[in-house]
């Protein structure tokens, strides 16, 4: 029986409970939730693509997917694209059946799932946008090319949030974007090859 293996790293157990110490119970539910629909949409993808899923790691960039196989290009960018579109796909039932039903709980689950799947959808690596951009730049322009590409879009990508994040620190709005253009920054992924690497977040 083939194992499938989980890895989970001392800093993904510390932002675990840092996250459980800041919030409630309630919100936290309404962010784990829309977490585990995104990664059901990648293995769904990864299934219906004939991919074979060799471990889980949970990690500070996020809980990752690794599997093994090979469906060309805009394959491996179809099993990227799964992800946020089950996030999206959950964002919009949650809201329409918190609206209807008149559950806050509802609401925020919508909200925090479309805010991880916009998230996710930005053309920056590790990121799934990230991927699906680099997968299809091989694609048309070939690996070295395309690498270089998805390089240069992940790193404008991250610069650009975190300008925008610096503004926002300006204005008053918080340090959320600015944080999350950091930890995007510090985790651009280089010289690696995006169908080389059968990793999603």
């Amino acid at each position: 029986m083939r194992k499938v293996k989980l890895q989970i790293s001392a800093g993904a157990v510390l932002l675990a409970a840092l996250i459980y110490y800041i919030g409630d119970a309630e919100s936290l539910a309404a962010l784990l939730i829309p977490a585990a629909v995104h990664e059901l949409g990648h293995i769904a993808a990864i299934y219906m693509l004939g991919l074979r899923i060799s471990g889980f790691r949970a990690e500070l960039k996020g809980f990752c997917i690794d599997y093994r196989g090979y469906a060309g290009a805009l394959g491996h960018a179809a099993a990227a694209f799964m992800g946020p579109a089950a996030g999206f796909l959950y964002a919009w039932a949650a809201s329409w059946a918190g609206n209807r039903y008149g559950s806050n709980w509802l609401c925020l689950s919508a909200g925090a799932s479309l805010l991880l799947s916009a998230f996710n959808c930005l053309p920056a690596l590790p990121l799934d946008g990230g991927r699906i951009t680099a997968n299809l730049a091989i694609a048309f322009l070939g690996n070295k090319r395309g690498g270089r590409f998805a390089e240069l879009t992940s790193l404008l990508t991250g610069a650009a949030l975190l300008g925008a994040g610096f503004w926002l620190m300006y204005l008053g709005r918080g340090a959320a974007l600015t944080v999350a253009a950091i930890w995007l920054l510090l985790y651009q992924e280089s010289g690696q090859g995006i169908v080389k690497s059968r990793e999603l977040l």
